[in-house]
């Protein structure tokens, strides 16, 4: 595939026409490849999502994309935490300049948008794993998939949500994607602060001010209001009828519920 506006944007862009997972790929490469570089592909075998999930599509249907981001100037592990939620505004952006209103982010890296109900919609998602010397940054974007392709009935795709399907859908959300990303990792290098970094991500978080459900690993789930967030990036919610206690959350599964 040529992609011209995408590679303008990175020359570092491998280009997949079939791969079986863009994160494990670059990771296992990770040591040899330069800063932000990028292995992308719209059909990916044998994709992963947060904690282990399965993550697939028809052929064609959605963008896998993973970049390299080397640590070097940005030794402190405390900042690295922040990449996955910097990233997820990233994409929010990205998609927003295709054409989709309103998408904003659920912690810590889901990127939502509402259907014609008033319902939120999984359009893409981020997993972030470290690398020899970096981390890698992975998003998954549904492009053209039509209702009966969705791999749950939470999710939609580009084209549901009114952007055009032509034959270069892939090229132009894969630009927007990497030119979004590019920006904002050198934000999170730049910031000077947890202040900062809040500054970029909080006014795209959906979740904060709402009354949530997180499942933990290990732990029972936890019901309360989501507040903001740590110096870590951590969510800081208030539990459900506890008092003043504020617990602050690393990871977890989080559910927006319908009451406050």
């Amino acid at each position: 595939m040529q992609l011209p506006l995408s590679r303008a944007i990175s020359p570092a862009l491998d280009w997949r026409d079939r791969c079986s997972s863009t994160n494990t790929e670059l990771v296992a490469r990770a040591a040899e490849l330069p800063d932000l570089a990028v292995i992308a592909t719209t059909d990916q075998t044998a994709g992963r999502g947060r904690l282990g999930r399965d993550w697939s599509a028809p052929p064609g249907s959605a963008l896998a994309i993973s970049m390299l981001v080397r640590l070097e100037a940005v030794p402190d592990p405390r900042r690295w935490g922040w990449l996955p939620l910097v990233a997820g505004v990233a994409v929010v952006r990205a998609v927003r300049s295709l054409g989709v209103e309103g998408a904003g982010l659920k912690w810590p890296n889901d990127v939502l948008v509402d259907d014609a109900h008033g319902l939120p919609r999984k359009l893409s998602g981020i997993l972030t794993e470290l690398a020899p010397e970096g981390v890698v940054i992975g998003a998954g974007l549904n492009l053209s998939m039509t209702h009966d392709e969705l791999p749950v009935a939470t999710a939609t795709s580009l084209a549901l949500q009114g952007v055009p399907v032509d034959g270069d859908l892939a090229d132009r959300a894969l630009a927007a994607t990497l030119r979004e990303l590019r920006a904002i990792v050198a934000q999170w290098r730049s910031a000077g602060s947890p202040a900062e970094l809040r500054a970029i991500v909080e006014p795209e978080l959906r979740t904060i001010g709402r009354a949530v459900r997180i499942d933990r690993p290990g732990l029972d789930p936890l019901l309360g209001t989501a507040l903001g967030l740590d110096d870590d990036g951590r969510l800081r919610v208030r539990p459900l009828g506890e008092g003043d206690e504020i617990i602050a959350v690393a990871a977890g599964d989080v559910t927006h519920l319908r009451y406050e």
